[in-house]
């Protein structure tokens, strides 16, 4: 039985917060360059406004996985939001880059302890339905990412980018009446935090994220690797085993293989998408010469395979459990993009396009299946309740994104596919050999699966 379960109009409410989430980060792809020449910055410096945003999301990530607990999801969401259209009025506002770039990282911080919150309140509400649940949630992600290109590109052509922001944030205020409306509150859980090693965390994931941004750009090895070594230590430092007040993150979080497998499989499904939508467009615009709406539209499948494919996978995990489910995905995630690479490889001209994107699109339902199982693993872990560690995982999944994208960055001048494509794989694969060695210990509740479950499931909605 749920436990006060609300109406339909709620579930759609908190997963259309998630398509906002994903909406605020991709919207602004498809007019950058009006918005570099209006205010005056070079393509090179446009990349900051786009970076500032993820470098935020995984700085505050721990914090926000925390705060989101200790007030409760519903009210932490309702925050988000309305921080979310002040953010989004004032990049409209933008004079310069300076001010763009602050707003963008506002807009990071806002969207930082969404996952953690839609995760918090689809479990209150929805408990006996979390692989049906963490489905949808993972569709929701990939409506974001198939609409907010096109969406931006339009409504920027019609009002103006400026205008884009703007109309954007009365999206957010509907999103934030509709959370106001239909979802009841999720109770707030009083759960003390360490300043000094929250603090850490904070700064060590900050660190990180910024060198990896760093080397992307062509920043100097030395100051990336500096930073990036940097951000593991005291990451380290704050997770270490003894501390004088315990672990951080509570006892025997990180020795749980359930919720490091989860964090593991999150990464690697983000990082898959951050290789392919930044690398294929590079290579259909520069070796296949598609102009930019066909490259939209061709890599659009892969968001079209997240949302068509997400709910066929949780139907498969309540027969055989999450965990055999993730295996299958990751394995998806290691062959997929060896076929891309060896497609781009070989393949020249048009004719790539039609096989390219059904490879895409199979890349988008292996991304939806470790994303939404990735989650169901983490609610069956001992960190699930903790918003802290919830916070840390969700660091692990925004770096698995910066990692993919300056990844990119970096081997994409060697002019190898398959060098590009082969992050991904090993990514998955690594991922793999952890979820494999982990597996006998993993617990009942994600490695079993049963028509008994599934049935519980269809009988709620």
């Amino acid at each position: 039985m749920s436990i006060a379960a609300p109406g339909r109009a709620a579930y759609v409410s908190l997963l259309g917060t998630t398509t906002l989430g994903t909406l605020a980060s991709t919207l602004m792809s498809a007019p950058i360059n009006d918005i570099g020449a209006d205010l005056g910055a070079a393509p090179s410096q446009m990349v900051l406004a786009v970076s500032a945003f993820t470098v935020a999301m995984v700085a505050v990530a721990p914090v926000a996985g925390w705060a989101c607990t200790r007030i409760g999801a519903t009210r932490f969401l309702v925050l988000s939001l309305v921080l979310m259209v002040l953010a989004q009025v004032a990049a409209a506002s933008a004079t310069g880059l300076a001010g763009l770039v602050a707003a963008r990282a506002v807009q990071g911080v806002a969207c930082s302890g969404i996952p953690p919150a839609i995760h918090q309140g689809l479990l209150h509400f929805w408990p006996e339905m979390r692989r049906r649940s963490m489905a949808a949630w993972a569709s929701a992600i990939g409506v974001g990412q198939a609409v907010g290109p096109p969406a931006g590109g339009l409504v920027s052509d019609a009002v103006g980018w400026r205008g884009l922001f703007l109309v954007y944030a009365l999206v957010c205020a509907a999103g934030l009446l509709c959370l106001l409306r239909f979802v009841p509150a999720v109770p707030a859980v009083q759960q003390p935090v360490e300043v000094g090693g929250t603090a850490q965390l904070v700064a060590g994931a900050g660190l990180l994220v910024v060198g990896m941004t760093w080397a992307g750009q062509g920043g100097a090895p030395g100051p990336s690797a500096a930073l990036v070594g940097a951000g593991l230590a005291l990451l380290g430092w704050a997770l270490r085993p003894r501390r004088p007040r315990g672990h951080l993150l509570g006892r025997g979080v990180l020795r749980d293989p359930a919720y490091l497998v989860s964090t593991a499989a999150a990464a690697a499904g983000m990082a898959a998408m951050g290789i392919t939508l930044v690398s294929v467009p590079l290579y259909l615009g520069r070796d296949v010469g598609l102009t930019a709406g066909a490259i939209g539209a061709v890599t659009a499948a892969v968001a079209v395979g997240m949302v068509l494919f997400a709910p066929v996978a949780a139907r498969v995990a309540r027969r055989v459990g999450a965990g055999t489910t993730l295996a299958g995905g990751l394995v998806a995630l290691v062959v997929v993009p060896l076929a891309v690479a060896t497609l781009e490889g070989v393949a020249t001209g048009p004719g790539v396009v039609l096989p390219l994107a059904a490879l895409l699109l199979l890349l988008g339902c292996a991304i939806a299946t470790v994303q939404s199982m990735a989650a169901v693993v983490l609610l069956g872990s001992v960190g699930a309740s903790s918003g802290l560690a919830t916070g840390v995982h969700n660091t692990g999944r925004f770096t698995g994104l910066a990692t993919g994208y300056a990844w990119v960055a970096v081997v994409y001048s060697a002019g190898s596919p398959a060098l590009v494509h082969t992050g991904t794989a090993v990514a998955a694969a690594a991922t793999l050999v952890l979820a494999a060695a982990a597996r006998a210990r993993l617990p009942q509740s994600v490695t079993s699966g049963g028509v008994g479950r599934a049935s519980s499931e269809s009988a709620s909605t």
